[in-house]
């Protein structure tokens, strides 16, 4: 089998020859270490949108200071603004790091609200389709879904500072609660309208869902839930694969039984032990055995060398039998951030160590 081959076989659960490697396609920067690693049977997991949206009665103006791009928004219920730090590392090529959010104060919901409002959504099957066409059988391609992955009350935290506005949402809830409420229920419309493009879209990998652990299993039952049980069956019925983003590492245990009420199909950015607070058999036991689990190897590992590396991916795969619905990938940081000598080396040798140990031990059946 190659790549392509191996990975639908998991999505479909079906077995494969060989567990996937699939990191993210921006974590693992084109050139000849990534070549050397494709060819030995790695592949890539490309996400692109098959949507596009348009605010029409918005208009947008973008203006440097210094090393900040402040980018305001005008809407016939005032103007909102965001500020964006530049030159921030190897990072920044491909993300802008937002220091200051769209909503400061009760006056800024209105304007947000507007735009969630006026959000037109158009179809774009081609951005699918030419990334399919690029990556041939290299990589799978998946769409982004929800395009900030969370569902509508998870999403609006995104409105008061992308890295710096947690407590800024969290105090929104108690200060402005009628406000909050419906600032949660444009998002919730605005998402709904996308959704209706993506059943239709031709990509059937989709990302739904972004569990961060930073609020409690309780707002996640209450606010939460009822999107997964509207949308995750629909979708499914109309031939889709459901992907959730897991970063919750060490508060696991207090969603598991949440995740699995969902229904979706695959956890992804799982991450197990030392950085994560489940061991892939407790997962597997919490989840069941047709849940797609896509393993983040935390990098953590690294800093102890090629051989502790190797070891460790050997015993995982093995925790993991007869695990026909597993994923090995980076997904959060890979060679992204990588920026000096000595974790390029760790890095490199650790990537290759997981490359090694599937090749020893990831072949199917997996044996314990």
């Amino acid at each position: 089998m190659d790549f392509l081959a191996r990975i639908n076989a998991i999505l479909h659960r079906q077995e494969p020859d060989q567990v996937p490697f699939a990191p993210y396609d921006n974590l693992m920067p084109r050139g000849e270490f990534e070549r050397h690693l494709r060819n030995r049977g790695m592949g890539l997991c490309l996400r692109r949108s098959t949507v596009w949206e348009e605010t029409p009665n918005v208009s947008v103006e973008t203006r440097h200071e210094g090393e900040y791009v402040v980018t305001t928004y005008h809407t016939p219920e005032g103007d909102v603004w965001t500020r964006s730090q530049g030159h921030a590392g190897r990072i920044s090529d491909s993300m802008s790091i937002e220091v200051e959010g769209l909503i400061k104060g009760k006056e800024d919901y209105d304007p947000v609200i507007f735009m969630l409002e006026d959000a037109v959504f158009h179809s774009a099957p081609d951005a699918y389709y030419d990334a399919v066409r690029d990556v041939g059988r290299d990589g799978i391609v998946r769409d982004w879904g929800l395009d900030m992955e969370a569902t509508p009350y998870g999403a609006t935290r995104r409105y008061f500072g992308e890295v710096y506005g947690l407590d800024r949402w969290v105090y929104a809830q108690m200060d402005h609660p009628d406000h909050f409420r419906a600032l949660v229920e444009a998002q919730w419309r605005r998402d709904e309208r996308r959704l209706e493009l993506i059943a239709e879209s031709p990509a059937e990998f989709i990302a739904f869902g972004w569990l961060e652990g930073l609020w409690s299993p309780e707002l996640f039952r209450q606010h939460e839930l009822p999107f997964y049980r509207k949308w995750v069956s629909y979708l499914q019925s109309k031939g889709k694969i459901l992907a959730m983003h897991c970063d919750a590492t060490k508060s696991l245990r207090r969603y598991a039984g949440l995740i699995a009420e969902t229904g979706i199909d695959v956890v992804e950015a799982y991450t197990p032990p030392p950085v994560g607070e489940l061991s892939l058999p407790e997962v597997r036991a919490a989840w069941g055995d047709k849940t797609i689990i896509w393993v983040n190897i935390p990098e953590t590992i690294f800093w102890f060398g090629a051989e502790e590396a190797k070891r460790y991916t050997i015993d995982l795969l093995k925790s993991g039998a007869p695990g026909n619905a597993l994923v090995l990938s980076f997904t959060e940081m890979g060679m992204w951030g990588a920026t000096d000598e000595e974790t390029v080396t760790a890095f490199k040798q650790g990537t290759l160590a997981v490359m090694e140990a599937i090749e020893e031990v990831g072949n199917y059946p997996i044996r314990a």
